[in-house]
C-alpha cells in the first residue's frame, strides 16, 4: 500500500484549519505536487491512502474539488473526534435553537441573527454553500466561533477574551463533548477527563507532539511490512514523520512552489527519507551536493509530478496570433526590456497579440508594466480626427482591441484554458516553470527558453537560445514558416506518452519498490 502524507497546511499554526466565507477568495493555488501522483494513481485504480495530520474540518470538499473526493483518507483529527463514520447530515440554520425573537438579515456577505438589541449572531458560508462559521458577538465584540465541518457536525468552539482576541479552541465529538481545549496563548493541549483513558497524557506541551504522539499509534498498528509512503517535504512535518516511518519505506517530495529554497534546514529534515523525489535541476544539484558532503546513499530522481494529456489547440482557428510571455520570476528591469521588445515585434506584425502570464493578483504586478499595457493600447485604439466625424462613428462601433493583455492564471485550469490559444510561450527564466511546460507539451506549442531541459528539445519543440537578443529570430522561426509550428507541434505530442501519468508511476515504483526489492 502506497501511503500520502501531504502539507496542505496554514501559514500561522500549521495544524490549524483554513477553512473561510467565499468572499475570502483563494489567490493562489492548492494544486501541488501530491495532489497531482494521487490523481495519477486514482487514475490508473492504484490503491493508495492519504494520512491528513492537521485539523482539517473542510477536506472532503477540499478533495472533491481536486477530483480525490473517492480516495481513501485517514483524518488524524477526524480519528481523535469520532467522526471518521459518520454520516454527513444538512444544516440548516433556522433549524439551530435561537431564540423565539431573533430576527434574521440578509447582506451579500453573511446572514445575521440578531438576538436582541446588543446581541447578534454572524453566520458565514464557503463557496459550496456550507456553513463555515456561527460568531457571537455581545456589544460588538466577538464572543465566540463555532466551526462547522463539511459534513455539518459542530467541530470546534473558538473562544474570545474581552479585546476580541483568541483564548482557546475546544475541539468537539460528535456527540457535543469538548474532547481537547488548545490554549492559543500558552500552546498547551489539554485532555478532557472523560477522555483521558484514552491519551497517554492529561497535557501536552504543543499541538506538534500531540499530533505526534497519535501518528506513532496510527504506524504502529495499520503500518504493514512493505508499506510505501510519499510525503511532501516540509519542515513542520518532516521530523514527525521521518521518527515514526522506517528510512527505507520513506520518500519525500520536494516541490518547488513549497520548497523554494532548500535550506540546511530542510535538508536535514529529510535526510533520513531513503528516496527523495525532485522537480527542478537546482534542486537536485543542491540535493546532490548536500548528498555527497554528508556522504549520504538516499535515492534520488528528478521526475515531473505533473503528467501531460493531450489539450485542444486552437491558435490556427483564430484570426489572431497570441504569443505568450511567462512573467513570473523575470526581475523588473529584465521584465520591462522583455516586454518592451515583444511590444515593437507585434506591433510590427499584424494581428500578434502578446498575453502576459502571471500567477500573482492584479495588485502584485509591476506599476509600469500595467501603465505600459494602457498606453500601448490606447495609442492603438486612437481614432484619427476628420471633418465628418465618420471615423468616430465607425470607432464607437468597434471593440477595444488588447494588443497587450495581462492574464492572471492563478489555478492550473485558468493555464489550461489560455494555453489552448497561444501560438508560442517565452519562458526565460533561469529555471522555467514545470507545469507551464508541461501544459505547452500537451497543447503541442514550441516554447522559447534560456535554461535547457528535458522538456524542451532545441529546433524541436522549442528554441534554447543564450539571450533576450535570439528571442525574435526565435520567434520568427516558428511563426513566419508553418513547416517549424507543425513539426514541433507533432514533436510535443509525441512527448505526451512519455510524459503519460502510468510512466510517471513507473518511474516511481522503480525508484522506491525495485530499490526495496533488490532490483
Amino acid at each position: 500500500m502506497k501511503h500520502f502524507i501531504p502539507a496542505w497546511y496554514s501559514q500561522k499554526r500549521w495544524w490549524a484549519d483554513k477553512a473561510e466565507p467565499f468572499y475570502n477568495k483563494r489567490l493562489v493555488t492548492e494544486f501541488d505536487d501530491l495532489i497531482s501522483l494521487m490523481n495519477m494513481h486514482q487514475k490508473h485504480q492504484i490503491d493508495f491512502d492519504i494520512l491528513v495530520l492537521n485539523y482539517f474540518p473542510d477536506l472532503r470538499t477540499f478533495l472533491h474539488r481536486h477530483q480525490l473526493f473517492e480516495a481513501n483518507y485517514w483524518s488524524l483529527f477526524d480519528e481523535i473526534q469520532g467522526f471518521s463514520h459518520r454520516t454527513p447530515q444538512a444544516i440548516d440554520y433556522r433549524q439551530l435553537q435561537w431564540p423565539a425573537e431573533t430576527e434574521f438579515v440578509f447582506t451579500p456577505f453573511l446572514m445575521r441573527g440578531v438576538t436582541s438589541p446588543s446581541t447578534y449572531t454572524n453566520i458565514y458560508f464557503n463557496q459550496e454553500g456550507y456553513i463555515v462559521w456561527l460568531e457571537d458577538f455581545e456589544g460588538l465584540k466577538k464572543q465566540r466561533r463555532y466551526i462547522f465541518d463539511d459534513r455539518g457536525w459542530l467541530s470546534a468552539i473558538r473562544n474570545y477574551d474581552e479585546n476580541g482576541q483568541d483564548v482557546n479552541q475546544q475541539y468537539m465529538t460528535a456527540d457535543g463533548d469538548c474532547i481537547l481545549t488548545e490554549d492559543l496563548v500558552t500552546k498547551q493541549i489539554v485532555v478532557s477527563d472523560k477522555y483521558r483513558h484514552r491519551f497517554d497524557q492529561a497535557e501536552y506541551a504543543t499541538m506538534t507532539e500531540f499530533i505526534q504522539a497519535q501518528f506513532k499509534h496510527y504506524t504502529a498498528k495499520h503500518y504493514q511490512v512493505d508499506d510505501v509512503t510519499i510525503a511532501a517535504a516540509d519542515d513542520r512535518h518532516n521530523a514527525l514523520i521521518t521518527e515514526n516511518i522506517a528510512p527505507e519505506h520513506l520518500c519525500f517530495s520536494i516541490y518547488s512552489q513549497r520548497n523554494k529554497e532548500l535550506n540546511d534546514q530542510t535538508l536535514a529534515s529529510v535526510h533520513k527519507g531513503q528516496y527523495w523525489l525532485v522537480d527542478r535541476q537546482d534542486h537536485e544539484a543542491a540535493l546532490m551536493l548536500y548528498q555527497s558532503k554528508h556522504h549520504l546513499d538516499n535515492q534520488l530522481m528528478r521526475i515531473t509530478p505533473f503528467d501531460a494529456q493531450v489539450l485542444p489547440n486552437i491558435s490556427s482557428q483564430l484570426y489572431e496570433t497570441y504569443i505568450g510571455l511567462w512573467l513570473d520570476g523575470l526581475v523588473e528591469q529584465d521584465m520591462q526590456r522583455i516586454v518592451t521588445s515583444l511590444t515593437a515585434y507585434i506591433q510590427a506584425h499584424e494581428g500578434y497579440r502578446l498575453l502576459l502570464l502571471t500567477k500573482h493578483d492584479q495588485n502584485e504586478v509591476s506599476p509600469w508594466l500595467k501603465e505600459h499595457i494602457k498606453i500601448i493600447n490606447d495609442k492603438y485604439n486612437e481614432v484619427e480626427p476628420d471633418d465628418e466625424g465618420v471615423n468616430q462613428l465607425v470607432a464607437e462601433d468597434e471593440d477595444y482591441v488588447k494588443l497587450l493583455e495581462l492574464q492572471h492564471v492563478p489555478f492550473e485550469m485558468d493555464l489550461f484554458e489560455v494555453v489552448s490559444k497561444l501560438r508560442i510561450v517565452i519562458d526565460l527564466n533561469q529555471e522555467p516553470d514545470l507545469f507551464l511546460q508541461i501544459c505547452s507539451i500537451s497543447a503541442g506549442l514550441p516554447q522559447i527558453n534560456q535554461r535547457e531541459t528535458e522538456y524542451v528539445t532545441h529546433d524541436k519543440n522549442g528554441k534554447i537560445i543564450s539571450s533576450e537578443v535570439e528571442m525574435i529570430a526565435a520567434l520568427d522561426y516558428f511563426l513566419d514558416h508553418l513547416k517549424h509550428w507543425n513539426y514541433s507541434f507533432a514533436y510535443s505530442i509525441k512527448l505526451v506518452d512519455e510524459y503519460a501519468s502510468e510512466q510517471i508511476i513507473d518511474q516511481l515504483d522503480r525508484l522506491i519498490e525495485g530499490e526495496m526489492h533488490g532490483a
